[in-house]
């Protein structure tokens, strides 16, 4: 049988993608450009995906409904990014489908994004950008990049965004269940517990996976234990934060600032309660969508497919068990 791979996610670069995937045409795999934009749509989906063995996919769900579909063809699923909270793990590896991602392709990329939410909210950028477009604008205070800084999350994006820190006048803290302890201590990054995180900090930034534990990780009790005026940037995921919870802390003062990359609902809802709150940028997860970040997350995919079909260890796969699994499947 001829194999295939598709490819979900919209390729704006005009990236080739023959070049990109080379040695996975050489194998013999067919790759067909087929841009889902992350869709939601369970059905639209299946239909995309059905008689393809290898799939790059953005957002999309692969849920039980979608992978139990596509499992008779399916071998191999590749996320295009970090974050897999959109693919059932566990199901995936008891029906013998291998799945990787990107880890750390776009770590660049997310990390300068986080940096200029940072300063955009901190000295006011887009609403002065805003108002001068309808009326007249007067400067107002406005706050420095300083202080201390508590990255939750210390994977390979909060490590960079404390490298572009190393420049700025801050204390740099991070709280990690897993944390990295060569890296904070290259970088300066003092590894403290949740409460001391949030308690300390003047600025937080969340990295945090989206898996279930994660679920309105920034709620109204973790918000009661910051300090007032505190400001809050998200480039991970937006089921990591209670969105009515901010706006309550951001219309109080509780909060005094957020820069927001992620949603609950993505697209954005246009009836988000988050459209009216004051002090609030917000960016249509974007913050991965750099020439160099996309380019280097395509090559990473490339890889692990290629690393796949040769029977090499995929340094990506996210579930090694999957092989207890496998279907009269080749490749490891």
């Amino acid at each position: 049988m001829h194999e295939k791979l598709a490819v979900f996610v919209q390729n704006e670069l005009d990236i080739d993608l023959g070049q990109t995937f080379e040695s996975v045409i050489d194998a013999g795999i067919q790759i067909d450009y087929r841009p889902l934009r992350h869709t939601q749509n369970e059905q639209e989906v299946i239909r995309a995906a059905r008689g393809y063995q290898y799939i790059v996919t953005g957002r999309e769900p692969w849920n039980k409904k979608t992978l139990m579909a596509c499992a008779k063809d399916l071998k191999m699923l590749v996320r295009f990014g970090a974050g897999y909270d959109t693919v059932d793990l566990q199901l995936a590896t008891n029906l013998g489908i291998a799945v990787a991602n990107a880890p750390g392709a776009n770590a660049k990329a997310v990390a300068e994004h986080t940096l200029a939410l940072m300063m955009s909210v901190l000295r006011n950028i887009s609403r002065y950008d805003r108002e001068m477009r309808s009326k007249d604008v007067h400067a107002s205070i406005s706050q420095s990049l300083e202080g201390t800084v508590a990255l939750l999350g210390f994977g390979s994006i909060g490590q960079e965004v404390a490298r572009l820190l190393q420049v700025f006048p801050v204390r740099i803290i991070a709280y990690d269940p897993y944390p990295n302890w060569d890296k904070a201590e290259e970088l300066g990054v003092a590894i403290v517990p949740l409460e001391k995180a949030l308690a300390q900090a003047d600025i937080i930034s969340l990295h945090l996976p989206g898996c279930r534990e994660m679920h309105d990780f920034i709620c109204d009790r973790t918000i009661a234990q910051m300090k007032d005026g505190v400001y809050l940037i998200n480039t991970s995921r937006g089921s990591v934060l209670d969105e009515q919870a901010l706006a309550r802390a951001l219309r109080s003062g509780k909060i005094a600032g957020a820069g927001l990359d992620t949603f609950k609902i993505e697209p954005f809802d246009r009836n988000s309660i988050l459209k009216n709150v004051p002090n609030v940028v917000l960016t249509p997860h974007a913050a991965a969508v750099s020439t160099q970040g996309v380019r280097s997350v395509f090559e990473s995919c490339a890889r692990s497919v290629a690393q796949f079909l040769q029977g090499d260890p995929v340094d990506a796969l996210l579930n090694p068990d999957y092989k207890y699994h496998i279907r009269n499947q080749q490749g490891a």
